[in-house]
């Protein structure tokens, strides 16, 4: 099959693209010296200062600002944690196992960040015996409820990859055979 190249258009000197589009910039006024902007003073006590303040203001954030939702959690002895797609299917599959006679909770991250570690760290402490990070991916937010339950209790990841999507009861059968019986 026979292949038409278009013929090249030189490139356009700066005044032209100036002349061309008077939106355009390309870090150089007129007379061809550099602007170049920063957003930050780039004297280091300046800086630390700015970090500490950022600091305050990322606690400030993590105090009051975490948001998640708890679903049948009052008397669970297994929580799952999921959010978005997981958490809809997981929240079948704390029906399955409750059906089963097992007492399953699901712990929903509304934010990721911040993450509600302190609500994972306070079930983990009153009792529960394991949690089941359920994610459509590698392992990501599993990290951080390990991190939450600090070895307290078993955390274990049940994930799909490659835009599979989990079952009910594929999520009901990762916790007994991962958290409960394993």
């Amino acid at each position: 099959e026979k292949v038409e190249l278009f013929d090249q258009i030189p490139r356009m000197t700066d005044k032209e693209i100036r002349a061309t589009y008077k939106w355009a910039t390309n870090g150089k006024l007129e007379d061809g010296t550099r602007r170049i902007i920063t957003s930050l003073d780039l004297d280091p006590y300046k800086m630390e200062a700015h970090n500490h303040h950022l600091q305050e203001k990322y606690k400030t954030i993590e105090e009051n600002e975490v948001r998640y939702e708890k679903i049948s959690c009052d008397d669970a002895d297994y929580i799952i944690v999921a959010y978005g797609l997981s958490a809809r299917i997981s929240q079948k599959a704390i029906q399955l196992l409750r059906e089963k006679g097992i007492k399953a909770g699901l712990l929903r991250p509304i934010t990721l960040w911040p993450f509600p570690s302190k609500q994972i760290a306070a079930l983990a402490d009153s009792g529960v015996k394991g949690f089941l990070s359920v994610e459509m991916s590698a392992g990501q937010m599993v990290e951080d409820v390990r991190l939450a339950v600090n070895g307290k209790v078993k955390v274990e990841h049940f994930g799909r990859l490659g835009g599979v999507v989990h079952s009910p009861e594929e999520v009901a059968e990762a916790m007994e055979q991962k958290i409960i019986g394993g």
